[in-house]
């Protein structure tokens, strides 16, 4: 039995700190926060009270926006643990780890053992990878399958392994249950973008049997679609279909959408502090194409995989952070080859420009150190204590660009460095930071107020609640009745059964201005929307919410 370094057996305790704090440390300890995750986790949570387990629901109403996988893995989860934020998060946390490991084992058996360790270790400590492990939607489970799918495909075709081709089809498919035909159209995209690119590419993964593969993979996941279209008929189609997939990429539903440029942004901001390497390793791949020089077929692989998710969300017209999440692995193993390739060739020209990105880690982390350190101090209402944060940072940052200034010097193996500063982030978000948020979210306090006194014969509502809706309905825990405009409201109020109904103190102004006979029976003081802006000292001020009912 081979021994173990006192340094190797640090870097594993290390590494295992890195995934206990970014992906389970206290978990299910805030309550819900964007209105989609306590969307998904009610949509969860009726799918376990009905004992339906096919078709999702949300406030007793089916629910096409997503396939079945997450819902039903997440109604699992809540069957188990009886914590309910907890529950709702623990698949997504459970993914995200999935993810690391195949990213690991992507990079391994197709580059090298050190390159897989970093890249694993540079998407563990992604902001990317800590915000959506801790929020209770689908993109983690869906980046697992559907990365995971396509990363087995590539090292059946590239290292003659065809056997793995099944697994990845398979990958596919589940993809497919989570988020929808999606999972073949990136894959698709990247197919067609490898085939016309490089010769040699084209004849390996045409020598897969991905026709045969194709039909695996719609076989194992149209099933649930064809049940959906034989229960509901042309509701799922114009839910599903048209509104949540068609409508949704091609029309303009939604204002104030963000431009071409948004998913460059995105992703340059999500992979800080490595985006400079990133940007040099492309800079440098770039410099080869255009002498006509050979980037090997791993490379083009990630860089295709990139390419066609972020063309693809480019493209459509509703936009969101995290769906360019997908191309997080690629490019967090085209920094670690990056990474390797410079201290394995320091001084050779091919990574001239990966080495100056990164060398900018040490004065980047420098630079949001002190930023951190004044935003605390002069414009954020945290603890003293949390100032550990950027003093960690600044630290780190000042180290390695010491190190880089020493003539002679590699790069380490492993950037230990960096993911120790990151780790020392994180748990400062984790301890300072959520627990602040956590004293102005009041949503979830007034719905459990109102579900402790509500009848069985009583009515429920919210009335222009806006993002904090889904929160009301998950934690008031019964069927609400949603209200938008003021005549709607009135009818509500004028009917004789007696009711709650949630809403700002401004709303609730404007309605008694208008006649309505209403009076407040509980009211609370938190933020007004689910914005970090809440933790600026001179924020706005907090929003009163009040419970009505019909007055005497």
């Amino acid at each position: 039995m081979p021994k173990v370094s006192i340094q190797d057996a640090g870097a594993g305790v290390l590494a295992l700190t890195l995934l206990f704090v970014v992906l389970f440390w206290r978990l299910g300890t805030p309550t819900f926060w964007d209105p989609d995750e306590a969307h998904y986790a009610e949509t969860s949570r009726e799918m376990v009270a009905t004992g339906d387990w096919w078709a999702p629901y949300y406030n007793d109403e089916p629910f096409f926006d997503k396939p079945v996988l997450f819902h039903q893995l997440q109604g699992a989860a809540m069957t188990l643990v009886d914590d309910p934020e907890l529950a709702a998060r623990i698949v997504p946390a459970l993914a995200a780890l999935g993810l690391i490991a195949v990213t690991y084992w992507f990079g391994a058996a197709m580059i090298s053992r050190d390159v897989g360790l970093v890249a694993a270790l540079i998407l563990g400590a992604s902001p990317g990878v800590f915000a959506l492990s801790r929020y209770a939607i689908l993109d983690t489970l869906f980046t697992l399958f559907t990365f995971g799918g396509s990363a087995c495909l590539s090292v059946a075709a590239l290292r003659d392994r065809p056997r793995l081709q099944w697994i990845g089809y398979l990958g596919l498919a589940l993809g497919v249950l989570v988020k929808g035909p999606l999972a073949l159209v990136l894959a698709g995209l990247t197919f067609v973008i490898l085939i016309v690119a490089s010769p040699d590419l084209r004849r390996r993964l045409l020598g897969l049997r991905w026709m045969l593969g194709l039909l695996l993979a719609v076989a194992l996941s149209a099933p649930w679609f064809v049940y959906m279209y034989l229960r509901f008929r042309q509701d799922f189609v114009n839910g599903y279909a048209l509104d949540e997939n068609i409508r949704l990429f091609a029309a303009s539903r939604f204002a104030n959408q963000p431009g071409f440029w948004f998913y460059f942004q995105i992703l340059a901001t999500g992979l800080l502090p490595w985006t400079g390497l990133l940007a040099g390793r492309m800079i440098d791949d770039l410099r080869l194409v255009f002498r006509g020089d050979h980037v090997d077929s791993v490379e083009t692989m990630l860089w295709a995989w990139t390419i066609a998710i972020v063309a693809f969300f480019s493209f459509s017209s509703f936009k969101l952070d995290h769906y360019v999440f997908p191309a997080a692995p690629a490019l967090c193993l085209l920094c670690a080859r990056a990474w390797h390739d410079v201290r394995e060739q320091q001084l050779a020209p091919r990574n001239r420009a990966s080495r100056l990105g990164l060398y900018s880690i040490g004065p980047f982390l420098v630079a949001v150190g002190l930023g951190c350190g004044y935003f605390l101090i002069q414009r954020l209402e945290l603890p003293r204590s949390a100032v550990l944060v950027p003093i960690a940072l600044t630290l780190a940052g000042a180290t390695l660009t010491a190190l880089a200034n020493i003539r002679g010097a590699l790069p380490p193996r492993v950037p230990w460095l960096v993911i120790s500063a990151l780790i020392a982030t994180y748990a400062g978000l984790i301890v300072f930071v959520m627990p602040a948020l956590e004293q102005r979210k009041v949503v979830p306090d007034v719905a459990r107020w109102v579900a402790s006194r509500v009848q069985p014969t009583d009515r429920v509502a919210s009335y222009r609640m806006n993002r904090w809706t889904p929160n009301y309905r998950f934690y008031v825990g019964r069927h609400i009745t949603m209200l938008e405009e003021p005549a709607e409201a009135e009818t509500f109020f004028d009917r004789s059964e007696p009711f709650y109904c949630v809403m700002r103190h401004t709303a609730f102004e404007e309605l008694v201005a208008r006649g309505a006979r209403l009076q407040i029976i509980y009211q609370r003081e938190g933020m007004t929307a689910t914005s970090g802006r809440a933790l600026w000292r001179n924020h706005t001020p907090l929003e009163r919410f009040v419970v009505v009912t019909k007055a005497r």
